[in-house]
């Protein structure tokens, strides 16, 4: 199974090389473009069911909201550590 990670754009964050990466590195990425709110980014990581999320900012407040949600099964994750993460994790 391939993993999947929602890449958004929440701040001003650059995105595009990661989500080049990630898609390099075989992962399935689903990228939202800019998103004003951290709830938009989880909304789009429970309807594709992600595997991860990855953004720029607010990590504290994604993680929240998938617990929230009793999503513990998505991780999210600053965009500079999601490569890494997609390396290490089978999929």
């Amino acid at each position: 199974m391939r993993l999947r990670v929602v890449v958004a754009e929440l701040g001003p964050a650059e995105v595009h090389a990661v989500a080049r990466e990630l898609r390099d590195a075989g992962v399935e990425v689903i990228y939202t473009g800019p998103v004003a709110e951290p709830a938009q980014v989880v909304a789009t990581a429970l309807q594709e069911d992600a595997d991860a999320v990855a953004v720029g900012e607010r990590v504290d407040e994604v993680r929240g909201l998938l617990a929230g949600a009793d999503a513990d099964d998505v991780v999210a994750l600053p965009l500079d550590e999601v490569l890494n993460w997609a390396n290490t994790t089978p999929g």
